[in-house]
């Protein structure tokens, strides 16, 4: 009996080798590699060292220090970029124009343009472009969705989400700059509470935001940082360490997002919650909540896989650029992302409500 040919590994190349690729990305291609599924064959940072460091457990992998000769000199079917914000929008580009199919870290880009600009390469050269929101593929947020999709919540109308560090600056790299990261929290953790919230609300278009931003620690000379050492220099902190804001969408919806680097409260929170008129779902604590015959009621799960989000993002992604399958975090999704965070700083800066369009 006849049988197929096998198809070769997927060839993947990495852009910035710094703490989300060594950590999130690079454990689950060396997985998949094990699997005979893909060969990482390209790593790239300016920081040779880590690459060289990386290259030692990825047997095929040559080391660069420029992108662009990598993609010159090399062809991959996968490019990951985990480079800081500001070059996620060229380095995507310039990726997707070499014949690769693109995964690349959150936020999508610095400005909803560059993100307009990436969707526009990735349909005219006929690639795949996902934003790596891993909370999506969280096992939780999994069975939420389920949930949200079910109708169990009737008439949606409002969310909340919230990501509020004690004292958790990241202390290393430059996102305290914004010449090269943007923001602060809004664009480094609350991107992933608002795609979270705004997906298990099947993502209503956004039509105005109200926000504000504020700087009350991290340029600070006496900061204490309980989660990491600070290793920037206090007056190059120019983003801000807290925002909040209000988000008004088509037919009446609402999300309410309050983040934080650092503020004086008792801990960390994390939570997204979404109210409907029948029920309501939350990450923290877990559950579907409502009401029924004069009581009150709660559905919790007594098991859930603890597979860790990225782990899922990676192999999704794989899967898709395997079969040809389309990517659960849709570009114009994460576009619109984009688009309630640049108005959230539009909003603070004229202090008032400014339209999304």
């Amino acid at each position: 009996m006849a049988t197929g040919k096998k198809k070769p590994p997927l060839r993947v190349g990495v852009v910035g080798v710094g703490a989300i690729a060594r950590e999130q990305h690079l454990p689950y291609w060396r997985e998949l590699e094990a699997e005979g599924r893909v060969q990482v064959t390209g790593l790239c940072d300016i920081l040779v060292d880590r690459c060289e460091a990386e290259a030692a457990t990825c047997p095929a992998a040559e080391v660069f220090s420029d992108y662009k000769e990598m993609f010159r000199k090399k062809t991959f079917d996968i490019v990951d970029i985990c480079t800081q914000n500001r070059l996620h929008a060229p380095v995507t580009i310039d990726a997707l124009r070499a014949g690769a199919h693109v995964l690349v870290e959150k936020p999508m880009a610095m400005n909803a343009r560059e993100c307009e600009a990436m969707i526009a390469a990735a349909r005219k050269n006929g690639r795949k472009l996902m934003v790596a929101q891993y909370l999506r593929f969280d096992p939780l947020s999994e069975k939420l969705k389920e949930v949200a999709a079910s109708g169990a919540l009737g008439e949606i109308y409002t969310a909340e989400a919230r990501w509020m560090r004690r004292r958790g600056i990241p202390g290393w790299g430059k996102f305290h700059i914004a010449a090269e990261s943007l923001g602060g929290p809004l664009i480094d953790i609350g991107v992933h509470v608002i795609d979270l919230a705004m997906w298990l609300m099947n993502f209503p278009k956004p039509v105005a935001a109200s926000g504000k931003v504020y700087r009350k620690f991290g340029d600070r000379k006496d900061l204490f940082n309980a989660d990491w050492p600070i290793l920037y220099k206090p007056q190059e902190f120019d983003v801000e360490d807290y925002a909040v804001a209000l988000i008004r969408c088509e037919g009446g919806l609402t999300l309410n997002l309050c983040v934080s680097w650092a503020a004086n409260i008792e801990k960390e929170l994390e939570s997204v919650f979404i109210l409907g008129d029948k029920g309501g779902i939350s990450t923290n604590p877990p559950g579907l909540f409502g009401a029924d015959h004069n009581s009150l009621t709660r559905t919790t799960w007594d098991w859930l896989s603890k597979e860790d989000g990225h782990r899922r993002e990676v192999r999704h992604f794989c899967a898709c650029v395997e079969q040809d399958l389309p990517v659960l975090v849709k570009p114009e999704e994460s576009l619109m992302v984009q688009k309630i965070i640049d108005a959230i700083y539009r909003s603070s800066a004229k202090d008032r409500e400014v339209p999304i369009r």
